[in-house]
């Protein structure tokens, strides 16, 4: 972690001044900056901390954000790269887990600093601006921390860049105190952002809507298949506020919350900002591993082939879902207008189910030329609203084995609404997980719910994970005339028979011992204190 800690105080400040793209990472201040003299400005603030937009979360994104949201959730399975996510048998040498567990550790310090810079050498600005400041390295500080803590469970917490230098081997800490921690960072962040501000910043509504998943999350934390009613109600006040007083609705076409000209869309609340062809660092690498074929791609070059949608994903849309199917994977038939627009749009043909959502088309294809094989121009959404609709709707469902009425079950309908399908009169936990898993498929956020349901309720959920036909791919997707899935192909006498290849050489089991991943073996060696039980945190506000 000192090493960490090392690169990220050398870097900051000249990754602060680096060139952006046409968003708000491009807006800074004029002449250049040393320094003693880089706090001197609200301009420089916001140079200051948008580094905390991208090149913070650039190696969790480059690649292991799939793995882990979505690929470990089996939104997707690819026999070829990273199946060990989907299959639970990720070991503590796998380099997609350390590479998050630093570019966590990234986020953390790059926010350390920026909070010590601030508050040590920022002049000639308003105590608000520095606040607003502040309370940006603290939303994704603790947003760093809560994707941790679904994680690993106990982790390092830490506010002081320098104490760790000086002492890098510091113990994990109890995952209550995580839980702490991160709701005091952001209720900062609500309570200091402005709740309208530049496109692509993150507002209070923002930190509001992330804060109630962290209340929601925390009510059940292994505490026994019940939720604490205390959290649950600040889950649904925070959510409900967000919901009701925002002014924010959501985006009307499902589709283009996954086109490059919508980004920062009113539905996005917190986003991680990529500049459009940018250096590495600050580019989004991943539509070469999404993208199944240069045909939908305007020819530029991807290797994403062995990406396609699990089964058990497939099998959870309803027939009339076809909207939120199509924007998530490609299907038999499904046409895209947007995609290869010079030769009048794209039919996929084939008989599998590739990743459709993150591919944004070819150059021309209205992305105005921000296309290349390791670069779209697309942002990592990190919350949109739709999370927070539902979050109301489970927190609103609380401890009660359904939902029949109120706010909570109208705003779990909005999402259903938008999608075109029928509404529901009642809800249960059941129909929450399976909504989630539609709305937020190969968004890279699936599996964190997951680990949250699996603490509120773990008999329930590993029942669940052991029937979700891990490994297993139908290689012949067809449709009825309605547009129905068809997980068949005919054999030599005509008779239909399920098409399933690429199964696992030995069953998927998951356990207690595999939810959580296991520490980055490079980490446990270097600080064998990961080996100890986690203690208490001393909290200094």
């Amino acid at each position: 972690m000192n090493k960490i800690i090392y690169i990220i105080l050398l870097i900051s400040l000249t990754l602060s001044m680096g060139a952006c793209s046409d968003s708000f990472l491009e807006r800074e201040p004029e002449g250049a900056y040393v320094d003693a003299t880089f706090y001197a400005s609200p301009e420089a603030l916001k140079a200051a901390t948008a580094p905390l937009y991208n090149r913070a979360w650039f190696s969790y994104n480059e690649r292991p954000a799939v793995a882990i949201g979505s690929l470990r959730a089996n939104d997707g399975y690819n026999p070829w790269m990273n199946p060990s996510y989907t299959l639970f048998t990720v070991t503590s040498l796998d380099d997609g887990l350390s590479a998050s567990w630093k570019a966590f550790y990234s986020v953390i310090t790059l926010s350390n600093e920026t909070l010590n810079a601030i508050e040590t050498k920022a002049t000639n600005v308003s105590e608000q601006e520095k606040k607003q400041a502040m309370a940006e390295a603290r939303l994704m500080r603790g947003i760093a921390y809560f994707y941790m803590v679904r994680l690993w469970g106990p982790v390092i917490l830490f506010e002081s860049n320098a104490e760790v230098i000086k002492n890098p081997l510091l113990p994990r800490h109890k995952e209550e105190d995580i839980f702490q921690f991160i709701i005091n960072d952001l209720t900062y962040a609500a309570n200091n952002l402005p709740d309208t501000w530049d496109k692509g910043r993150a507002t209070s509504w923002g930190a509001k809507g992330m804060l109630a998943k962290v209340y929601l999350a925390r009510s059940g934390w292994k505490k026994n298949g019940t939720r604490d009613e205390v959290d649950l109600a600040k889950a649904r006040e925070i959510a409900g506020d967000v919901c009701m007083n925002s002014g924010i609705s959501l985006y009307p076409n499902y589709e283009d919350l996954f086109k490059y000209k919508y980004n920062n869309n009113p539905e996005s609340l917190i986003a991680m900002q990529w500049v459009p062809l940018g250096d590495w660092f600050v580019c989004n690498t991943l539509l070469a591993d999404l993208a199944f074929s240069s045909e939908v791609t305007g020819g530029i070059n991807v290797w994403g082939g062995g990406l396609n949608a699990s089964i058990d994903q497939l099998r959870l849309y309803e027939s009339a879902d076809s909207l939120r199917r199509n924007a998530t994977y490609f299907t038999q038939g499904a046409y895209y207008p947007y995609i290869n627009i010079a030769e009048g749009g794209y039919t996929y043909t084939g008989t599998v189910a590739p990743i459709k959502k993150g591919v944004v088309g070819g150059p021309n294809d209205d992305n105005d030329g921000y296309v290349e094989s390791m670069k779209s121009p697309l942002n990592t959404y990190i919350l949109r609203l739709a999370d927070v609709y539902l979050t109301f709707a489970e927190a609103s469902l609380g401890n009660n084995a359904s939902l029949t009425g109120g706010e909570g079950l109208e705003y779990f309908n909005k999402v259903r609404d938008r999608a075109h399908i029928n509404r529901k009169s009642s809800i249960t936990l059941d129909d929450i997980i399976k909504e989630r898993r539609i709305e937020f498929a190969m968004e890279y956020c699936n599996w964190y719910d997951m680990v949250t349901w699996y603490c509120y309720q773990p008999e329930k959920m590993l029942t669940y994970f052991n029937n979700q036909e891990r490994g297993r791919r139908a290689d012949s997707i067809t449709k009825d005339e309605n547009g129905n899935l068809i997980f068949a192909s005919p054999d030599e006498n005509g008779v239909l028979t399920e098409g399933i290849f690429i199964e696992p050489a030995n069953p998927v089991v998951v356990t207690d011992n595999n939810i959580f991943f296991p520490y980055p073996e490079n980490d446990l060696i270097q600080n064998p204190r990961l080996k100890e039980e986690p203690q208490a945190y001393t909290f200094h506000e």
